[in-house]
């Protein structure tokens, strides 16, 4: 996903929490995580990653706000939402290991052999 579409996405998502937030539902919390991360979809110096970890907050959130009556699925998804937000960040400390020799990548053969030329 291009970095302008997750601007998009972040800020669809954001919509949904101010519906939320206005309708006046009792929430607790649930956008807390979200909060303390402090990057919204104008923040668009941020980076990708940045962007990314608040998209799947914001859906552990919405989970949360939405599976109210059902604790079992409501626990599952907001754990799906906490990894992939936790994976991002690994993703991230991950990629600037990669060395820049294409031989250090596991790339097929045929790859490493086209960015040799």
């Amino acid at each position: 996903m291009h970095k302008d579409e997750l601007l998009q996405l972040h800020s669809l998502l954001c919509q949904m929490k101010r519906y939320f937030e206005d309708c006046g539902l009792p929430l607790v919390g649930e956008f807390g995580e979200y909060d303390a991360l402090q990057v919204s979809p104008q923040h668009i110096h941020k980076s990708k990653t940045d962007h990314k970890r608040a998209v799947f907050l914001l859906g552990k959130g919405l989970a949360d706000v939405v599976m109210t009556g059902n604790p079992d699925h409501q626990a599952r998804l907001r754990e799906r939402f906490l990894r992939l937000a936790t994976a991002v960040t690994d993703d991230e400390d991950d990629e600037e290991k990669i060395s820049s020799d294409p031989r250090d990548r596991n790339l097929p053969a045929f790859a490493i052999a086209a960015l040799s030329h």
